[in-house]
């Protein structure tokens, strides 16, 4: 009994120690087949980055203003350097490859205060390929990345914008329409093997990237350089604080061109300040001053109460009224056309009390003054204009010579349009149209009326006696083009300060269209704090002079007027 018992004992044993090895066996096969990748590879998931989309200007994608290119960053981590690699032949590498001084790179080894040291970036797999190489290289890791390239450098940089460190457009065209442009990220999961190759026949998930939507804008890149070119010689000849200036097409709408100056470079934007990124144009409120007149004007005629012809008293050139003097020149009596044409203060004045408080705050109103335009850009201001319930007995006097108003440049641009325009009050905007990475058509801008503040024969009567200004005798002569009629208006407006308005800074700006007898585009130039001339006939009017021919000539315009071969002038090359 005892002899059995034994053996029963070795029976069962031998039976533990069987099914423990086919348990062992099938464990091990489970780790075979099931998760190889522990044992001949290992699992990796790697994020495929969607390019942003590009903005190109209207002559299409062979004018590229910012495209995004895949690249890599690169990275130190001196911990991890291999004792079979040397370090001073590691950093020539790296600064043969990255264009960095061997010296500098040399000193990223001994840095304490990061492990993971940024050594830069590059677009080209010849660099990621010498990096790589592990039988000379370790201590050197990177990553995919899209970089955000600007072809054109500081063209067009208020109105594009630029992409911040984290992927996301800053300000600009690149922050309004964000979401249009960002890409769609793609994934893969998968396996690599011991060689950290990935093994394609073990791919588990493959989801494409998606590029983001191009953008492409009504702004011409050849007009945009002589806007830019001029107004920054008009900066440095007048030793003034900015300049901005806007090129309008006046039947659609459209912006052709729109500059600030001082500009920025959108990949070096960290090197610039909040104020240097601002567009001037859509986001410096200012008293426009006499160019207002023009507005004055067309309502008062508008209203029936004048004609071109009806005569105003000016007298000796000073006029009191609420205790307060206006100045001006001595012209006795005087017409609207003439008031229009020498920029008198004391006619235009008494035109705004003829309207009276309600009809002018309406006619400010009807003209988008006081209110966005709505363009697609970030930045854009209302202007200020306060309610006619709120105006003191001055302000009827004040407002019509452009005082105590405050507007932007694409407001009164947009303003001097209607007029051009028969009284037909447009949409002002910068997008033609965005298209997805496909080929559709996400979005095509066309031309809207917004507004209809005077009639047809208003507008034409006003745009006749603009071309009086640039004129013999008038305060715009500077503004006149070889071959081509001009309608315009210059103004010169003191700058607000605290308690009232500076006697030594002002604000010179010049706007109108060309050409007068059949209007094409407008053109706004502004100047801020010009020294030691102050004027806008004689600061801006000449730089209106400048971009008005150039962009005559660079869209084939007829001439309408006589000309000789002196007045020619060409669009500069960019």
């Amino acid at each position: 009994m005892h002899e059995r018992g034994i053996q029963i004992r070795i029976w069962l044993i031998a039976l533990s120690l069987f099914l423990s090895f086919c348990g062992l066996g099938a464990k091990l096969c489970y780790l075979h087949l099931s998760n190889h990748s522990r044992v001949t590879g290992r699992e990796y998931k790697r994020v495929l980055l969607g390019l942003r989309g590009g903005i190109y200007d209207c002559n299409g994608k062979q004018y590229p203003m910012a495209v995004s290119l895949p690249a890599r960053r690169f990275y130190l981590d001196p911990k991890s350097v291999k004792k079979e690699h040397s370090v001073r032949q590691i950093a020539q590498t790296v600064a043969q490859q990255l264009d960095l001084p061997e010296e500098e790179v040399l000193a990223q080894f001994k840095r304490t205060d990061s492990r993971y040291i940024k050594l830069g970036v590059s677009l080209e797999d010849r660099v990621f390929a010498a990096l790589s190489d592990e039988k000379t290289i370790s201590g050197v890791a990177s990553e995919e990345i899209v970089i955000r390239r600007y072809p054109q450098g500081r063209r067009m940089s208020h109105v594009l914008g630029f992409v911040n460190n984290m992927g996301v457009g800053g300000a600009g065209i690149e922050q309004q329409y964000n979401s249009y442009l960002t890409g769609t990220p793609g994934l893969i999961e998968g396996e690599k093997d011991a060689g950290r190759r990935e093994i394609f026949s073990r791919r588990k998930i493959h989801v494409p990237p998606i590029a983001g939507s191009d953008i492409f804008l009504t702004l011409d890149h050849r007009i945009q350089y002589e806007v830019e070119r001029a107004i920054q010689e008009a900066v440095e000849k007048f030793d003034a604080l900015s300049a901005w200036a806007i090129v309008q097409h006046v039947s659609t709408g459209k912006i052709l061109a729109m500059a600030s100056f001082p500009d920025f470079e959108p990949e070096k934007y960290t090197e610039t300040t909040l104020d240097i990124w601002r567009n001037n144009a859509l986001a410096i409120v200012y008293e426009p001053g006499s160019i207002m007149k023009a507005v004055t004007v067309s309502a008062l005629l508008n209203e029936k109460l004048a004609t071109p012809a009806t005569e105003f008293e000016v007298g000796e050139g000073v006029w009191f009224y609420a205790g307060k003097p206006l100045r001006d020149h001595v012209y006795g009596r005087i017409t609207v056309s003439t008031a229009l044409k020498k920029s008198s203060n004391i006619a235009c004045a008494k035109m705004g009390l003829q309207l009276g408080p309600q009809k002018l705050d309406g006619y400010l109103r009807a003209f988008n003054f006081g209110s966005k335009l709505g363009i697609e850009l970030p930045g854009e201001e209302n202007g200020i204009l306060a309610r006619a319930k709120h105006w003191d007995k001055l302000k009827p006097t004040r407002i019509p010579i452009g005082q105590g108003i405050a507007v932007t440049g694409l407001q009164m641009i947009n303003a001097y349009s209607t007029l051009a325009n028969e009284g037909r009050m447009m949409r002002p905007y910068v997008i033609d149209r965005i298209v997805s990475p496909g080929g559709e058509i996400v979005m095509q801008s066309k031309p809207e009326v917004i507004g209809r503040p005077v009639r047809p024969e208003v507008a034409r009567a006003v745009r006749e006696m603009l071309m009086g200004v640039t004129e013999e005798g008038g305060t715009g002569k500077r503004a006149s083009v070889g071959g081509f009629s001009i309608a315009g208006k210059t103004g010169t407006a003191q700058k607000a300060v605290p308690g009232g308005y500076s006697s030594t800074d002002y604000y010179a700006s010049f706007v109108g269209f060309v050409p007068a007898s059949n209007p094409v585009f407008s053109v706004l130039v502004s100047v801020e704090r010009p020294r030691p001339q102050h004027t806008g006939g004689f600061v801006s009017a000449p730089v209106f002079a400048r971009i008005a021919a150039a962009t005559a000539r660079y869209l084939a315009l007829e001439p309408d007027l006589p000309t000789d071969d002196d007045d020619e002038l060409e669009l500069a090359q960019p």
